[in-house]
């Protein structure tokens, strides 16, 4: 929808701006003539923003950033928004190098990473989270890709997930998610995933990823 578009340029012109909580923005006449739209849907983008928590609507004032208590919300809505950006490019990059390396991926790379996922699901049986293991794992399977600028842009972007991941975990503990939960789930179609890249089972393989990033969507989409 138009309106939610235009709440993530509000967000980012709080941001650009670096206005801080209690500060007002600009009128809904100049944000309309800003990008080219009418007011009421600057209005309905107002609106979903006062819902997270982003803005508060003071009649006859205008709009000012959310104050301290929810200006925390905030905080999590930019860093949930670059996060899932980050997420879904590392995503169809990884699903790429993944499709292209199948066919031809040496038995020893099959080896070691069926090693990696057989011991993460080990500990995941012991309700213990292999994060670090998880990261190489994936970055094993990306550097398997002979193409090293898009392998070695997919373990940038692995990187830059690392660091992001421990940020938006640390709001899953404050929204009482139970991501442990759900992230161990993921381990068994690891696993899968590199048996049926053995068996050149391009389909399967693909489908047991596409279920690892549905298990990780699920935590995400859960914080907003």
């Amino acid at each position: 929808m138009l309106y939610s578009s235009l709440a993530d340029k509000i967000v980012q012109y709080i941001k650009d701006k670096k206005l801080q909580p209690g500060e007002k923005l600009p009128g809904e006449r100049v944000l309309a003539s800003k990008w080219g739209v009418g007011r009421s849907t600057i209005r309905e983008a107002i609106r979903e923003l006062e819902k997270q928590g982003t803005v508060c609507v003071k009649v006859g004032k205008g709009t000012f950033v959310a104050e301290h208590a929810e200006g925390l919300q905030f905080n999590v809505y930019l860093a949930l928004k670059n996060f899932l950006d980050l997420f879904e490019i590392k995503t169809v990059l990884e699903r790429y190098c993944l499709e292209k390396v199948i066919p031809d991926i040496s038995e020893e790379r099959l080896d070691k990473l069926e090693r990696i996922a057989s011991e993460m699901c080990e500990i995941a049986r012991d309700g213990i989270m292999p994060k670090e293991m998880d990261h190489v794992f994936h970055k094993t399977l990306s550097e398997s890709y002979k193409n090293r600028e898009m392998s070695g842009m997919v373990c940038n972007m692995i990187g830059m997930y690392e660091a992001f991941d421990n940020e938006l975990y640390g709001y899953c503990e404050k929204a009482g998610i139970d991501y442990l939960a759900i992230l161990l789930q993921t381990f068994p179609y690891h696993l899968q995933m590199v048996r049926q890249m053995r068996a050149k089972d391009i389909k399967g393989a693909l489908h047991s990823y596409d279920s690892i990033v549905e298990l990780d969507l699920k935590i995400y989409k859960g914080i907003q």
